[in-house]
């Protein structure tokens, strides 16, 4: 309780306000809520100087109490405006400042309806303090990587021509829930040939099957005491095509080229820079469209995004991926993607399947 005390006394020193207030309603905040408290479910958390009060239903009372310690808890079905409202009057509060990133419209305008209160846009404070992360959340990052990179291994000889990419990211959904871990970090991303060049494919829209001499690749996560793992591995169905293997080679040096690259004080822009022009000089500038990575933690995207637009450098304690990628249309993609962790001299890579071979799989 110590660990969310502190947060929740940092965030008020960060703020210009009475009070802040986060709502997580149907998933919208969930992230605050749990950094905050250690609570999981919906609620509204009430934080000022005269403490912190977490307004919530029947339904997750009990668990509320289960997950929280010595946190006031008061059970209202109005618990997303009325009651909050209510809380806010009662103790006096005037400027509440809120994350003016993750609240809707609709919540917004409704409790201004309410008056007697100034709700105070904040992009999002608790993002800002989300960024670096402490020794038990490193530890957490790291074994929900040791889950995803074990499940994926145990999936290689599984893997056969024929078999389709919804069956496959099925499967290995399934092996990263027969473990100890929350879940999956997100939705697995399964795709084959020249759905390869697809970043954020859905494998269950229009599954492909498997088929001798396509690229295969995996983007996947485990979430393990709510922090998510993010990992892209690209193989090769049975022996790799020429040119699939020049440009695997190549997003591979990109990618070994920026982790040696990341230390604190350094531009997240010249991270990026790094991987961008090792495959720019290689012939691929064109195929290279997204940033080479972001923070991840307790949302699989957060603060720092490694992008030629972030000049902000890089914090030791940081967590964040590196995967660079080519991506050809009409012939596939290759994406590599590591999750580091900042230090002051380097990181730390704490993902560890192999990549420095295109690995042949299927049978």
């Amino acid at each position: 309780m110590k660990e969310y005390g502190n947060r929740q006394q940092a965030l008020l020193e960060s703020i210009e306000g009475d009070a802040y207030l986060a709502v997580n309603h149907e998933g919208s905040d969930s992230a605050t809520i749990r950094y905050l408290t250690g609570f999981t479910g919906e609620a509204a958390l009430l934080l000022s100087k005269h403490g912190a009060v977490l307004l919530t239903d029947s339904r997750y009372t009990e668990q509320a109490k289960g997950e929280t310690e010595a946190l006031p808890i008061e059970e209202d079905r109005g618990w997303r405006l009325k009651a909050t409202a209510e809380a806010i009057s009662a103790r006096g509060l005037e400027r509440i400042v809120f994350p003016s990133a993750r609240a809707s419209f609709y919540w917004v305008d409704e409790m201004r309806k309410f008056g007697g209160f100034t709700l105070v846009p904040e992009r999002d404070p608790v993002a800002a303090l989300r960024r670096t992360k402490s020794p038990e959340e490193v530890a957490c990052l790291k074994k929900a990587a040791a889950i995803a990179d074990e499940a994926f291994a145990s999936l290689i000889p599984e893997l056969r021509v024929g078999m389709s990419e919804a069956e496959a990211a099925l499967r290995l959904e399934v092996l990263i829930r027969e473990t100890d871990a929350e879940g999956i970090a997100f939705d697995v991303n399964c795709s084959t040939g020249a759905n390869t060049a697809l970043n954020h494919y859905n494998p269950s829209l229009d599954p492909r099957p498997l088929v001798k001499g396509d690229l295969l690749l995996f983007d996947f996560g485990a979430c393990y005491g709510g922090y998510r793992s993010d990992i892209t591995r690209t193989v090769s169905v049975g022996k790799p095509q020429g040119r699939a293997r020049e440009i695997y080679d190549i997003v591979l040096r990109a990618n070994l080229a920026a982790i040696e690259a990341v230390r604190s004080g350094k531009p997240a822009s010249e991270i990026d820079a790094v991987a961008r022009d090792l495959i720019a000089e290689a012939g691929y500038a064109d195929f290279f469209g997204h940033g080479l990575g972001h923070g991840i933690g307790l949302e699989v995207h957060e603060a720092p995004g490694l992008t030629p637009q972030n000049n902000d450098p890089l914090e030791a304690g940081m967590v964040a991926t590196i995967e660079p990628g080519i991506y050809l249309p009409g012939f596939g993609g290759v994406r590599i993607e590591d999750d580091v962790v900042v230090g002051p001299n380097g990181c730390e890579v704490i993902t560890g399947f192999p990549k420095h071979d295109l690995i042949e799989v299927g049978r």
